[in-house]
């Protein structure tokens, strides 16, 4: 489970996708750009270039809240300095920024991750009036599914929640939303650590059976079989549109082993992985590699298949664990798994980070190829 501040900078980064002017002038172009010069700095800097480059962001967005933002970003600029301030430690400059978001402005999501900082800040005031007057606002459906997960996760406010999963369900245009809404809901369930560990899943099953003919109600079948799949049965099949905009489907690839392999551009161990998937498409030709990027930002998600020399195929649609695939596989971290030339299963949740478990993998290419 997600702890209280890596859920809310989560939601900061959803915040980030509504802004609505150029680049230059908006948060979201002040994150991008924030983020890039992070991944730039690397994982060998020093605690002191760290330092530095987090302070010169700090003065970069506090500047831009003041002087530069309009509209939304004005609240949501204040969000995102505030949560750097708690990452410099400085917890008295969090809750002042805090204290300048104006409640009669901020848009409903706005209070609710407000609410959920004032919580972790000790601001039980500040924390309760927000959420009072965020469930009382209009929002587009997403914000109030985001809102819902956030209401009974991080705030424990399981009855304002249960309301908007209720009234978005009530309210439904069609099933393709009525499911998914019922989605939402079930990951959300799944999170509740007050919760049995199962209920979430139920509430796939639930999804599954009553709208197995629309989108969320597929994604859940197969999430669910995802997570009870074993060597030998039949492969959960992908498909989607790789980066350099050529379709791929595995069951296009009956004849091939193919390996799947779910990764992201900053993990430890992704240079090991792909220097041992060559090794093993060199030597055999009846090998297929699709990569399922799992980071964001389509632009960075390319840039990183040019900077780690990726021969293979990748679907990167910037979603994240949200991937179509990765829904369905049930994949919210590196994982590999190979299926055979018929279609079958023949290695699951592998890995290269030890000398085992790339003997396991290279094994399980083996055994698909025969």
């Amino acid at each position: 489970m997600l702890n209280t501040m890596t859920r809310i900078a989560a939601l900061l980064a959803f915040l980030c996708t509504f802004a609505g002017l150029t680049a230059q002038q908006t948060l979201k172009g002040l994150e991008h750009r924030f983020r890039s010069e992070a991944q730039q700095l690397g994982q060998q800097a020093s605690r002191d270039q760290r330092e530095t480059l987090l302070n010169r962001h700090v003065s970069e967005l506090r500047t831009f809240v003041a002087k530069n933002a309009k509209g939304d970003d004005r609240w949501n600029g204040r969000l995102m300095l505030a949560d750097l301030e708690l990452v410099r430690g400085k917890r008295a400059d969090a809750s002042a920024v805090l204290k300048e978001i104006d409640i009669a402005q901020a848009p409903a999501m706005v209070l609710v991750t407000g609410a959920s900082m004032a919580q972790h800040l000790q601001m039980k005031e500040l924390r309760d009036s927000w959420v009072k007057a965020a469930i009382k606002k209009q929002a587009p459906l997403m914000e109030r599914l985001a809102m819902a997960r956030m209401l009974m996760t991080v705030l424990q406010e399981v009855q304002h929640g249960e309301k908007l999963f209720t009234d978005a369900i009530a309210n439904a245009e069609d099933d393709d939303q009525k499911s998914l809404v019922m989605w939402h809901r079930a990951d959300t369930l799944r999170d509740r650590e007050d919760l049995p560990e199962n209920t979430g899943f139920d509430e796939l099953e639930k999804l599954a059976k009553a709208l197995p003919n629309t989108y969320w109600g597929s994604v859940a079948k197969d999430r669910l079989r995802a997570t009870r799949l074993k060597i030998g049965d039949d492969a959960i099949p992908i498909a989607g549109m790789t980066t350099n905009g050529t379709p791929f489907a595995t069951k296009a690839m009956r004849g091939k082993a193919v390996v799947i392999t779910f990764f992201t551009a900053l993990d430890y161990d992704t240079p090991t992985l792909l220097k041992l998937l060559a090794e093993q498409q060199q030597k055999h030709k009846d090998l297929a590699i699709i990569g399922i990027s799992l980071d964001h930002e389509v632009g960075m998600i390319k840039k990183s298949i040019k900077d780690l020399g990726i021969t293979f195929p990748v679907i990167g649609d910037g979603r994240g664990a949200e991937n179509d695939a990765a829904l369905r596989w049930f994949a919210e971290g590196p994982v590999v798994h190979v299926i055979d030339k018929s279609g079958k299963v023949a290695g699951l949740h592998m890995h290269a980070g030890t000398k085992d478990s790339r003997g396991d993998l290279i094994e399980a290419i083996e055994r698909a190829l025969r």
